[in-house]
């Protein structure tokens, strides 16, 4: 298996099933990493970062207090959409509020 960590290309032989490492170093330096990137797309989005809805076809403006990629209406459309396939699975008929 080859090290996931981008800068190392290191074959290896993993030790568990979901080792993604080949060491502790990558690990630690591929972490590091991650949460530097995510420390920065925060404190982008609370400072003004424009950013639009990563949804197919939307092009809604987000909020900066919207922690997602995706606008409160595709959110709630997709909710809706596993909900109705959950109760098609099920045989269940919703029913509809009049």
């Amino acid at each position: 298996m080859i090290c996931a960590y981008v800068d190392c290309d290191n074959d290896f032989n993993p030790k568990t099933h979901n080792q993604k490492y080949c060491s502790d170093e990558c690990c630690r330096t591929a972490t590091n990493i991650k949460i530097k990137e995510a420390y920065y797309e925060k404190k982008a989005r609370l400072a003004g970062k424009e950013r639009i809805c990563s949804s197919r076809g939307c092009s809604t403006r987000l909020s900066r207090y919207n922690e997602t990629n995706v606008c409160g209406n595709c959110d709630a459309k997709a909710e809706k959409k596993e909900k109705d396939e959950m109760f098609r699975r099920l045989g269940i008929v919703p029913s509809k509020v009049i």
